[in-house]
């Protein structure tokens, strides 16, 4: 009650333009408070130090459309006993079922270090119109920004590491950027999945076990994984490596180390200009989906991709020997569904010419020689 009382006197002296509000919240108050009293248009502005709890769903869960929540880098959430740092909306539908209406219309994250949550520094759940920026998420269990069902947004200008699985996921969303972040020391650095018009450009991918990896997964609210750009990202080192995991296969357990860009049953996927060096299993590589096969609605197989004008080199030398069911290099299309134990192909593509190589500066590819039969017009 007291952080809330001084919350409310610091709005009655707060400038107000076009009836917006600003909400000071300081170190012993409480930002949830703040949170659940703004209104549509107000800003949560919250001064360095750390803000902790003693543990539930979320450190901070926001419900209401149009707020900014606002802090710098030495404003540290202290997620450790919550799921999530920031949660934004409200739990989607689960499995196939489609994504709900958004929860919330608009919302503007800028600065924060979070660090510590069970599952993510911060979780969208369907939400329609975003901005992340300068956020700094350290060591969350699984991811540093999870966003569902979430649409017509960006991350950018931010720094996550020690991940357990995508510092970056972007799963059953659309209209999605993810710029000028630097990303290490995860099992994935960004993965996009079952999601349509996502670009991914001038960010550093390095120290992960796998750099960038977009995939088709089965039983997901959107049923297929389709216009994607990655383009001018230093994706470099990615070799990260991690024991075998026991259970039920998912993509993130079938999934090389030692990967720099794994294009697995997107369709229409550009990758151009980047720089792509020293992934131990292979630079640039675009296998079928090993697991859309179980949703009848999804499609395997990678068609109408374009690898054009990227640097590709030094990639392939050490491919993981648990997982890396194809030759290492640093360009490797291997269209088929294969086994990713044996190798055996279980499902040929009945037509791969749709996916074209040009212009990109690479020793190795793998089928050999395949980039030369696959040029782009």
């Amino acid at each position: 009650m007291r952080a809330l009382v001084s919350i409310l006197v610091l709005l009655s002296f707060a400038p107000r333009a076009a009836d917006a509000a600003t909400w000071v919240v300081r170190p012993g108050e409480s930002i949830q408070a703040a949170v659940d009293a703004a209104v549509s248009g107000d800003t949560i502005l919250v001064r360095p130090g750390s803000y902790g709890g003693n543990g539930g769903a979320a450190l901070v869960h926001v419900r209401t459309s149009g707020l900014t929540l606002r802090g710098s880098a030495s404003a540290v959430l202290d997620a450790s006993g919550y799921r999530h740092g920031v949660l934004v909306g409200e739990q989607p539908r689960a499995g196939a079922e489609p994504c709900p209406e958004p929860s919330v219309r608009g919302f503007e994250l800028v600065g924060f270090t979070v660090r510590g949550a069970g599952e993510s520094a911060l979780r969208l759940e369907g939400v329609d119109g975003f901005s992340l920026r300068d956020g700094v998420y350290l060591d969350n269990a699984r991811h540093g920004a999870s966003l569902v069902c979430a649409a017509h947004g960006a991350i950018g200008n931010g720094y996550l590491a020690g991940h357990g699985a995508a510092a970056i996921e972007v799963a059953a969303s659309s209209h999605v950027t993810v710029e000028e972040t630097s990303v290490t020391a995860s099992v994935i650095g960004i993965a996009i999945e079952n999601s349509t018009h996502v670009l991914v450009r001038r960010n550093q991918v390095f120290g992960n076990g796998a750099g960038v990896a977009i995939a088709v997964q089965p039983q997901r609210p959107v049923p297929h994984t389709d216009r994607v750009r990655i383009e001018d990202n230093a994706i470099i080192e990615n070799n990260l490596a991690r024991p075998a995991t026991p259970g039920v296969a998912t993509f993130v357990t079938t999934l090389p180390s030692g990967v720099g860009i794994l294009n697995a049953g997107g369709d229409h996927v550009a990758i151009e200009r980047n720089v792509v060096l020293g992934n131990d299993s292979f630079g640039v590589a675009a296998l079928a989906s090993p697991l859309a096969h179980l949703d009848s609605r999804s499609d395997s197989f990678v068609d109408a991709q374009s690898v054009q004008r990227n640097v590709i080199l030094m990639n392939g030398h050490d491919p993981d020997p648990l997982r890396a069911a194809v030759p290492g290099a640093d360009i490797v299309f291997v269209p088929d569904r294969i086994d990713f134990q044996s190798g055996a192909i279980v499902e040929p593509d009945p037509d791969p010419s749709d996916n074209c190589y040009g212009e990109n500066r690479f020793f190795t590819d793998s089928p050999m020689e395949v980039t030369g039969s696959l040029a782009c017009p």
